[in-house]
């Protein structure tokens, strides 16, 4: 089953805009369950470009997004 390119679209933004407010995230605040959270924000952006990355076969991309994946999930455990 394809998915529409709009859907695909919404999804890179929604990509984006989490990538964003994870950074903002983990630049402000010092709290522990903050910082979690934007690691959390951050994994869960990654998880949504290795997907598409995954299907626009572009795998050094996929490759590099697993690595901040495997990042952020480190990241989330470290902070909590």
């Amino acid at each position: 089953m394809r998915i529409p390119i709009r859907i695909v679209r919404r999804l890179r933004w929604l990509g984006f805009t989490l990538a964003l407010i994870s950074v903002f995230l983990l630049t402000t605040f010092k709290i522990n369950y903050i910082q979690a959270t934007g690691w959390g924000l951050s994994a869960l952006s990654c998880s949504i470009w290795v997907i598409d990355s995954y299907r626009s076969k572009h795998k050094p991309r996929m490759c590099m997004e697993i690595m901040y994946l495997i990042c952020g999930i480190w990241g989330i455990i470290n902070w909590l």
